[in-house]
Parts: structure tokens; C-alpha cells; sequence
């Protein structure tokens, strides 16, 4: 295939869909690989280091439709990470050749955006990454890869937030999420409980020397909400990641419990996407409640990582290309 990496451009993106040791391996199974000019930059990947891996560089000189048709000439598949910033995404969509493929987290759900009614009449072939049922520790599941990261940055980001020495963490899930923020917690020094749902992971958590609660799957919203409150109610940091596919999140952690919390400790909501398990936490927002307490989430936590992010990301495209 003759397939285009594009240069993304929705604001804060700074991830990029193949690095160029992927680009080498592709070329070496013979694609052809064509790069966006500057596309890798943000995350620390210079055209230079595509160009040594075989790839032929495309410079969009200015954002005209001649400009866009130039660009995905002769293409196959377009990869990118993110959809564009949507008056790049217009022209895009305008310009595109018809019935080529595209690759990346394309947004699929997304009711307030007509992007989906514009590639079905382009006929494009949309892969949606972010989408696929894979095993967790699958290398091309995209939501496991950028997960990993999630959970050790919401943790770091808790301990920014906090105005003390924090001592104890609570975490609420055992995903991925819940797995990456445990090991930073403990690599942190801090003394942690794990809130599970099985007897499995109480003696996963257990063999690593710190405490498990047990969460009955069987039991109501509020039997769980009350043992989620003595779990946290002396923590200095918590993160939050309890959610089941296809399900809204539970509110396990109600304002009642707030109110009831250490003074200052910090909360990470994990589980927005979902709903979230916080009573009042928003998509990226901050708040300090009335006793100190700081409930807060950052829904692009990768994004602040763009070159580790970009490796994982690049390695599950590349698959997925491989397997197609």
C-alpha cells in the first residue's frame, strides 16, 4: 500500500500514529510510506529520522483544497492518531479520494459532529482503533497501551495537587488503569489499598504487601458506597477506575463522602469517560470543596507524554496495518 502518515492537529495532540522505526518496518515489507511534513515533531521525531527509514516526505504548503488533493495523491491509507481540528477536517474530507482507507481513534460515537456521514460519502474505509476487542496486554489494543500511561500519570499528577507529604493511596479499580497507578504508588513509597472485585486480585494485591477491599459485586450502590468510604476516608491521594464495558460508571464516591474526607487529600476520577465514580468531578476540571478536599481529572493524561505515548501508539497502528 501506498499509505500517508498527516500531521495532527487538534490542539493539544501532539502524539503521532507511526515513529519512524515503524515506518522502516512497513517499508521493509514493501509499502510505501509517505510522511506529512513536521508530523512527528511534538513528539521528538524530526522528518530527517523519517526520511532515513525510507519514508518520502509531503509538505502541505497551505490549507487549500489543491493543497489537500496534492497531499493525498496516489494514497491508500491515510494513519493519524486523532481526527484534525475539524476546519482542517472539512477541507480534508472535501479533498480525500474516494473509498481509500483511514486508520486512528476516529471518534465513531461522536453525535455532535457529522464526520461519520462524511466519510460514508466519500465510501471510506474507517478503522477505528480505539475500538477493537482485544486482551489488555495485546500490544495493538490502543485504550490498554494509552491506559498504562493514564494510571502513572494520574498518580504523579495527584502528588502535584497535594499540599503535604502524601503518605497513602487508595485505588478504586483494578484495570489497567488500576494495575499502572498501583505499581506508581509503590514506586512513590506510599502505602496502598486496593478496592477489587474478586478474590484474585485480593491475593494479587496481597502478595504485593498492601491492603485489598473487597468490593461484592452482588451488594447495592449504597453497601458499596459505604465501604468505599471507610476505605477513603483517612487516604491522601485516591484514583478512581471502576467501570465495566458498556455500562455507566457507579458513583462510589457520593458527596457525602466528600465531606467526610481528609482535609486536602487529592482525587483523580478515572471513570469520566464512563460517568465517572465521583459525585460533581467534570472532564477536565479542578475543584477544591468546602473541607479541602480536591477532586479533579485530566482526560488526555498520554498527551503530556507525547514520545513515549507516540511509541506505544505507533506500535499498535503498525500491527494493525500488518494484520490487514
Amino acid at each position: 500500500m501506498n499509505i500517508l502518515l498527516v500531521k495532527e492537529t487538534r490542539a493539544g495532540e501532539r502524539r503521532v500514529a507511526l515513529t519512524p522505526e515503524d515506518v522502516g518496518i512497513l517499508v521493509g515489507k514493501g509499502h510505501a510510506v509517505f510522511v506529512e511534513s513536521t508530523a512527528g515533531n511534538e513528539a521528538g521525531f524530526a522528518d530527517a529520522l523519517y526520511q532515513k527509514k525510507g519514508a518520502k516526505i509531503r509538505v502541505l504548503k497551505a490549507e487549500t483544497m489543491t493543497e489537500f488533493q496534492d497531499l493525498f495523491q496516489d494514497i491508500d491509507c491515510i494513519v493519524r492518531a486523532k481526527r484534525p481540528a475539524r476546519e482542517r477536517e472539512i477541507l480534508e474530507n472535501a479533498a480525500i479520494p474516494d473509498g481509500i482507507m483511514m486508520i486512528g481513534a476516529l471518534d465513531p460515537f461522536e453525535q455532535a459532529s457529522p464526520h461519520i456521514e462524511e466519510y460514508q460519502r466519500k465510501h471510506l474505509i474507517i478503522h477505528s482503533l480505539d475500538q477493537l476487542s482485544l486482551a489488555a496486554n495485546d500490544p495493538m489494543n490502543l485504550l490498554s497501551a494509552m491506559s498504562k500511561i493514564a494510571g502513572k500519570l494520574a498518580v504523579q499528577d495527584a502528588l502535584n495537587h497535594i499540599a503535604y507529604p502524601a503518605k497513602t493511596a487508595v485505588l478504586i479499580g483494578f484495570g489497567v488503569i488500576g494495575h499502572a497507578a498501583l505499581e506508581e504508588a509503590l514506586q512513590q513509597g506510599m502505602l496502598c489499598r486496593v478496592c477489587v472485585t474478586n478474590s484474585a486480585q485480593c491475593q494479587e494485591v496481597e502478595a504485593l504487601g498492601c491492603g485489598a477491599v473487597l468490593l461484592d459485586k452482588q451488594a447495592s450502590l449504597a453497601e458499596t458506597q459505604q465501604k468505599v468510604k471507610n476505605a477513603v476516608a483517612m487516604a491522601d491521594i485516591v484514583i478512581t477506575s471502576a467501570r465495566a464495558a458498556n455500562q455507566r460508571a457507579p458513583i462510589l464516591i457520593p458527596a457525602a463522602t466528600l465531606d467526610q474526607m481528609k482535609a486536602g487529600a487529592v482525587i483523580v476520577d478515572m471513570a469520566l469517560s464512563e460517568g465517572g465514580n465521583v459525585e460533581g468531578s467534570h472532564h477536565d476540571e479542578t475543584h477544591v470543596l468546602g473541607n479541602g478536599v480536591i477532586v479533579t481529572n485530566v482526560s488526555g493524561y498520554p498527551k503530556q507524554v507525547p514520545h513515549e505515548a507516540s511509541i506505544l501508539w505507533s506500535k499498535a497502528t503498525r500491527l494493525f496495518l500488518e494484520s490487514i
